[in-house]
């Protein structure tokens, strides 16, 4: 007995200091013999054998790693986050390795990252492995934002006048910025508020009696609000206003659910909306009539959202399924496989080349969409996540079942939590400046955090009481 633990003393300390010869200092190699074999002989080779290659991957053999799995690499030279090995080793990604037990150790995951990001070297004297051609670069040019010339839409004098005021709040769920002007939406009890980003001054208020605004979105160019919504399995309606006069310019009717998701294509000649009826449906403004109805998807529609440059159209369901459209023709581009449960939001990059997706499952995916393959995928929030949304310089907000709020980089790398939520977030949306973060929540409040120190700069009040509004006039 005495034996063994000395054995298991010694093997331990072995390990350490292997560890930190290979982490301890930058320039070190990290090969595949002396550092990564070690890990996959006590972790992985049980199933990934010469004998015995589950799913036909051999992990024992230097090329039976580059060779890969059945389904293709399993390593991606230079890059962790697109080898399909890092992700089932950190667990971001099913199949989880090693199966039915808890992931590696921080220390024993460095090894493996350290490993692919110097290029998969095969021992002290072997050669980096090429990068693969045409790997995905997601920096962001300033110039793909597309910023509208001229001073940005913001409301005239518009109407104050509450329609309703409740005792309780709703939860709120719709929630938008404007692109360029420091303006923010709000979803109230049957109307829209309107809110300056930077004072938290209410702007307007726009009616909608049609029911409760489940959604809101800005058009591309910053001067139309929509908002969808309506009476649970009684009526669904969108409506879209002029938010410098404050008018009415359209009203979708004729469902007979509420409407969850709607998104305005920025030509502003098409809505996409969905909802419990599973369809995806395109009205066309001009004709004034739904043209084309998608049939899918297997669950209710959760999400859908135009690309900055209107040349696609991305839809989600409860069931986790993600397709990409041509909204010209309705035809089918991509179809997006990977997560697990529920997508509960979709986000575009300013260049329409990324396509972020959110899910129950606890992710946040990354899509490429020349060819639609997933380019990264973390854990966000493992109890689920609820949002997600891009700022100009390509960041990302998310918020989630763990009550946090999220800023994270282009990459898909933590930069850091704001003061913790009181109340479940519903929602988390940047400001046109990219100085603040406003997020919603079950509770019915609207919060707005400094983006850099991630602290509280103010509230909205989306319950006004109309004697307090009408006295502040």
């Amino acid at each position: 007995m005495r034996a063994d633990r000395a054995l298991c003393t010694s093997v331990s300390l072995w390990f350490s200091l292997l560890v930190l010869s290979c982490t301890g200092r930058a320039e070190d190699k990290t090969t595949y013999q002396e550092h990564v074999f070690p890990l996959i002989e006590a972790n992985c080779a049980k199933c990934h054998n010469e004998d015995k290659k589950k799913a036909d991957l051999d992990l024992t053999s230097y090329q039976g790693v580059l060779r890969g799995s059945g389904s293709g690499p399993v390593v991606a030279s230079g890059s962790p986050d697109s080898s399909k090995l890092w992700k089932a080793l950190t667990h971001s990604e099913e199949p989880y390795m090693p199966p039915n037990r808890p992931g590696l150790a921080e220390q024993e995951l460095a090894v493996f990252k350290k490993w692919i990001t110097d290029g998969l070297l095969e021992n002290s004297g072997g050669k980096p492995v090429a990068a693969a051609e045409g790997a995905i670069d997601l920096s962001l040019k300033a110039e793909a934002v597309g910023k509208p010339d001229g001073p940005p839409p913001m409301p005239g004098n518009l109407s104050k006048k509450v329609l309703l005021h409740t005792g309780r709040a709703n939860a709120i769920t719709g929630l938008a910025a404007s692109p360029w002007a420091p303006l923010i939406a709000v979803a109230g009890q049957k109307e829209v508020l309107l809110f300056n980003s930077e004072s938290q001054q209410l702007l307007g208020v726009l009616p909608f009696p049609e029911g409760q605004p489940m959604e809101l979105k800005f058009s591309r160019n910053g001067k139309l609000l929509l908002a969808a919504g309506g009476i649970g399995a009684k009526a669904g309606r969108i409506a879209v206003w002029d938010i410098t006069t404050g008018e009415r310019s359209l009203t979708v009717s004729g469902e007979y659910d509420t409407v969850l998701t709607s998104d305005i294509r920025p030509d502003q000649t098409q809505i996409a909306f969905g909802g419990p009826t599973r369809l995806v449906k395109l009205y066309s403004i001009k004709a004034a009539t739904v043209q084309q109805k998608l049939k899918k998807h297997t669950d209710w529609v959760t999400a859908v959202a135009y690309s900055p440059n209107g040349e696609m159209l991305a839809s989600a369901d409860r069931n986790g399924g993600i397709c990409v459209w041509d909204p010209d023709n309705a035809q089918e581009i991509h179809t997006l496989a990977g997560h697990k449960a529920a997508v509960t939001g979709l986000a575009w990059r300013g260049d329409s080349k990324v396509l972020a997706s959110a899910s129950e499952d606890g992710t946040v995916k990354l899509w490429e969409l020349k060819e639609g393959k997933q380019v990264k995928s973390w854990n966000a929030h493992p109890s689920g996540v609820l949002n997600v949304s891009f700022s100009h310089d390509g960041r990302l907000v998310t918020c989630g079942r763990d009550n946090a709020i999220t800023l994270w980089s282009a990459t898909g790398s933590k930069l850091k939590n704001v003061t913790p939520a009181p109340e479940l977030p519903l929602r988390a949306v940047f400001t046109a400046d990219q100085d603040r973060i406003v997020t919603s929540d079950f509770s019915g409040n609207v919060t707005a955090w400094d983006a850099k120190s991630g602290k509280t700069t103010g509230t909205f009040n989306a319950n006004p009481h109309p004697e307090k509004v009408a006295a502040a006039r």
